[in-house]
């Protein structure tokens, strides 16, 4: 008889998801995984392959589906500076109400970047990359309409608020109170040469 399976194959991705966003890939063990994904071993090894696959599969998933999501609603916000303010908004929201701090897949996997292989490597360079693509065309935008200053370099300040939103996710995990994490959206907007959201 044919071996079948009798879970949802998205759901337990979610599932891996969230035990790799608390260990990380180094520290999670398949005991981890099959307690996590409410699977047995069988079935893990049988659907995913080794604990490189399925990671690649979660992370893949991680990318293409939530990341891809939120930069989409995010870029369609009318004002430049809203989407960009908006996107710290939502990290400093998740950050401080991540009661268990698993903090965000593609930052726990950016900090194990020389442990992993060079295809995971590629993963993260690309969602990373994303991240920072956000950051230009909104910039971009943001200065055409005049919302922020000609003279802002746009490769430059992207890169800072790439750096910025992963600096809050890694002291989101209990190195920083709520009120040093909301600080960071204040910093993102100097960069972009904004004092004051108000104003503009």
């Amino acid at each position: 008889m044919a071996w079948e399976k009798n879970f949802d194959v998205d759901d337990v991705l979610d599932r891996a998801a969230e035990v790799f966003s608390i260990k990380g890939f180094e520290a999670t063990s398949i005991a981890d995984l099959v307690k996590g994904m409410g699977v047995n071993r069988g079935s893990l090894y049988a659907t995913f392959g080794n604990k490189h696959d399925l990671f690649k599969a979660v992370l893949t998933r991680f990318v293409e589906d939530h990341q891809a999501r939120t930069l989409a609603q995010l870029d369609a916000m009318g004002a430049p500076v809203t989407a960009i303010t908006g996107l710290f908004d939502a990290v400093l929201t998740q950050s401080v109400t991540d009661k268990e701090k698993k903090g965000n897949l593609i930052v726990t996997s950016a900090l194990e970047f020389p442990n992993h292989e060079e295809d995971i490597q590629q993963i993260v360079t690309r969602a990373l990359g994303k991240l920072e693509a956000f950051f230009v065309r909104r910039i971009e935008a943001a200065k055409a309409s005049g919302q922020i200053g000609a003279d802002i370099h746009t490769e430059g300040a992207a890169r800072s608020l790439v750096a910025l939103t992963v600096g809050v996710r890694v002291l989101a995990r209990g190195a920083r109170d709520a009120e040093a994490l909301r600080s960071v959206k204040a910093a993102a907007l100097r960069v972009i040469g904004v004092e004051d959201l108000a104003r503009i």
